[in-house]
């Protein structure tokens, strides 16, 4: 299926972001699992049709899919890929380290299918898998259990620790303090010893005055002290009182009654036109279905297929058509679940016609 737009640039992502290397120790693994190589052509053609997956799961975890097709049709081809991605969430992989069917089908993302891979080496290593390996082995809990009379040492010990901190702590400033005096009476008397026999202004009296090497170190070191005692000042209770008589004067304006209400409504009315989408889209494809006199019916199966799965999942998809057939009494649009499905059921009812040749 040709790609326009955004796709294509999507795809250019995706493509840049894989790897040979992985690709090649990905399909070097299966090989050595399954005991076969792969057929000649590239690497995602030969994955394409499930039967490879299907066959790394049951070596993997004997008896993990019973039957699978091994040729058919593309519903039936997209059906082993399903079987592959059940059993391999049951063997331990997340939903996070699987693919969607068309990321290998149609070739949309290669990259996370070989993520799956690897996904399945780690989980046969944690596993105890006797074959071949692949990627780094998953790491195994080590939980640790502590008796009541080590946890209360434990908290003892914590408490020592932070006093240590604390009491280090204002030693620590105490011997900065004391350097940072000793350096400024030093650089003080440093600078009196240059200007000895030049006359000095005094900071604190207009009239100027010669003064001697003490009463200048006396002076700057007294206002040294009393701007470090004016920095440490505490607010006054006064002060205190008109700041929190402050804080109760802000006013903060309310929100409007009215916004949550209209959020609400324009959440409404975006869904509504999603749903309406959706209806143009499903009904879109059928008009074109029917419209196409050249397409096979696997062809149309297929995008039937594909147009479902894009609105509601490929798992949804397949639990809805399970209780469809298996439904041994009459079904009902009105009540669930097919009320909730209102928008596809054109496009489920021509799959299911489409499937029994009706």
């Amino acid at each position: 299926m040709p790609a326009y737009g955004m796709d294509i640039a999507l795809n250019r992502k995706i493509a840049a972001k894989r790897d040979p290397n992985l690709d090649r120790e990905a399909q070097e693994w299966v090989e050595a699992v399954i005991g076969e190589k792969f057929p000649s052509g590239s690497y995602e053609d030969a994955l394409k049709d499930g039967v490879i997956l299907c066959k790394l799961i049951n070596k993997l975890q004997p008896g993990a899919i019973p039957k699978y097709a091994t040729s058919g049709g593309a519903f039936k081809l997209r059906e082993n890929i399903s079987l592959f991605q059940n059993a391999a969430r049951a063997y331990g992989l997340g939903d996070s380290e699987l693919f969607q069917t068309i990321d290998l089908f149609e070739k949309h993302n290669i990259p996370q299918v070989t993520q799956c891979i690897f996904a399945l080496g780690r989980n046969a290593q944690k596993k105890k898998f006797n074959g071949p390996t692949l990627g780094p082995k998953m790491s195994d809990a080590n939980v640790r259990e502590f008796s009541e009379d080590q946890l209360r040492a434990g908290q003892n010990s914590l408490g020592l620790l932070n006093e240590g901190m604390n009491k280090g702590t204002m030693e620590g400033s105490r011997n900065i303090a004391s350097t940072v005096d000793n350096q400024y009476l030093t650089e003080k008397l440093q600078t009196s010893m240059r200007n000895v026999g030049r006359p000095a202004r005094s900071e604190t009296f207009s009239a100027s005055s010669e003064m001697s090497e003490s009463s200048l170190l006396s002076n700057d070191y007294q206002r040294s002290l009393n701007s470090r005692r004016l920095s440490q000042r505490k607010l006054s209770s006064s002060s205190i009182t008109n700041l929190l008589s402050n804080l109760q004067n802000i006013r903060v304006p309310l929100t409007s009654p009215h916004t949550y209400m209209d959020d609400q409504r324009q959440q409404r009315e975006e869904e509504e036109d999603e749903d309406e989408e959706d209806n143009e889209h499903h009904l879109q494809t059928l008009i074109d279905l029917a419209r196409d006199t050249n397409s096979s019916r696997s062809d149309k199966l297929h995008r039937l297929h594909a147009s479902l799965e894009d609105s509601i999942g490929m798992v949804e998809l397949l639990s809805l058509l399970r209780f469809l057939k298996s439904s041994s009494s009459d079904v009902n649009i009105n009540e669930p679940p097919l009320n909730l499905y209102s928008s596809i059921l054109p496009t489920l009812s021509a799959l299911l016609l489409l499937e029994n040749d009706i």
